[in-house]
């Protein structure tokens, strides 16, 4: 008995160590062969064959973070590129990476919460740990987008401003435009004050199925449909706009939750147009 359950462990750790692994995609996405993008699992495999956990935002361990991040970009193609990353902040700005000379040391000075650019081999990011990852594409004139949208941000209409700032900028048209929403926590675990709710109830005074009443007067806030609704008020398609349904809280340990955890780790969310 003690041989069958042991070998049955040993499978079962086997598979929970390829799921820890696995990069997960939108795969909505993968229709457009000039994008390369990815979102990061909690772990990897490191060069000594043992499980290791991303690593991703500090300076206080010699360089392990742009050591982490440089692997993760290897892993999904891309090599000897810098990401370039903002200074989260959530709020509600959009930067434009257009300046081939800037430096991702430079841009990551920059606080805003959702990057835009058009150049090729220019990777960019955002990290979350249950905040929604956001990424965005125009497939007529190459214009890629990463969004961080957390409840500040959400209630602030970052997709909105965004979608209006790719019209203002390069052009583009919103019902061309295709959105993928990253792992995110989900209404079923996003329990908020009643005064968190309010901004929402406000934005959205019709909207039936965006909050629940939870327990002692809190409300489940369901952001991934809080967006959704937020994009086709931005003139994208019902159609073109898609989410993972992972919830970062409850639905894996593959991935990073602050809810869950309290101090943890990052999921970086990146895309970019192949040079």
């Amino acid at each position: 008995m003690f041989n069958e359950d042991s070998n049955r462990f040993e499978k079962n750790s086997y598979f929970f160590m390829n799921i820890l692994l696995e990069k997960l995609k939108l795969v909505r996405f993968d229709v457009f062969p000039e994008l390369v993008h990815a979102v990061s699992p909690r772990c990897f495999k490191n060069d000594n064959g043992e499980i290791e956990e991303f690593y991703f935002q500090s300076n206080d361990k010699n360089g392990e973070d742009r050591d982490h991040i440089n692997r993760f970009l290897k892993s999904i193609e891309i090599e000897n590129r810098s990401l370039f990353l903002v200074n989260q902040v959530h709020g509600d700005k959009v930067f434009i990476l257009d300046d081939p000379g800037i430096t991702f040391n430079e841009v990551k000075e920059i606080s805003a919460d959702a990057l835009l650019t058009q150049m090729p081999g220019k990777p960019i990011g955002i990290f979350t740990a249950d905040c929604l990852p956001i990424l965005i594409y125009d497939p007529r004139l190459k214009v890629i987008g990463a969004i961080h949208a957390g409840r500040m941000g959400s209630a602030q209409s970052i997709i909105l401003k965004v979608v209006r700032e790719m019209a203002r900028v390069y052009g583009s048209r919103p019902s061309e435009l295709v959105a993928g929403i990253g792992p995110a926590i989900g209404g079923c675990c996003y329990e908020v004050a009643e005064d968190c709710i309010q901004p929402f109830k406000e934005l959205f005074p019709d909207e039936k199925g965006l909050f629940r009443s939870g327990l002692s007067g809190n409300y489940y806030l369901d952001l991934v449909a809080v967006n959704k609704v937020e994009g086709e008020k931005a003139g994208l398609l019902p159609e073109n706009i898609f989410s993972m349904n992972h919830c970062t809280c409850c639905s894996t340990r593959n991935l990073f939750s602050y809810r869950r955890e309290g101090k943890t780790g990052r999921i970086l969310t990146t895309i970019m147009l192949r040079p």
